[in-house]
């Protein structure tokens, strides 16, 4: 799962989502740009994509999924997406939460993100198979 969301963060960047300029790293500093920066729903995913992967901030999964669930709330499917994966994979020291992740991979879909209905259907199909014994115990 962790490759799918290092997946999904390339291809933010590669599609040009995260152009602005990296946050400085000075406290004062970074709390403003870090709002200003989340007045949109893409600013808000961009700015958790940048501390998830240290794009100009320091690494803070905390953060990261802070900025990917607002994000969600205000309708970026994707958003939603990053969430998940940062809660399945237990990415930056966010607790592992499966019950959140598949809760944001579901919200992902309803807002018409295809990766976020795949990756749901994966996590649901994994579920039923652990459920159903074929992973043995984990």
């Amino acid at each position: 799962m962790k490759k799918r969301l290092l997946t999904t963060v390339a291809g933010l960047f590669l599609l040009g989502a995260c152009n602005q300029p990296p946050t400085p790293t000075g406290s004062g500093a970074a709390a403003g740009h870090a709002s200003a920066a989340c007045s949109s729903a893409r600013g808000c995913e961009e700015l958790g994509v940048r501390y998830i992967t240290g794009d100009g901030v320091p690494t803070d999964g905390h953060r990261a999924v802070h900025y990917l669930e607002k994000a969600c709330r205000m309708g970026r499917g994707s958003a939603c997406n990053g969430a998940a994966f940062i809660y399945a994979d237990a990415e930056g020291g966010v607790k592992q939460d499966y019950t959140k992740a598949m809760n944001y991979w579901n919200r992902a879909c309803r807002l018409g993100d295809e990766s976020g209905c795949a990756n749901y259907r994966l996590a649901q199909d994994k579920l039923a198979a652990l459920r159903a014994g074929k992973y043995g115990k984990h």
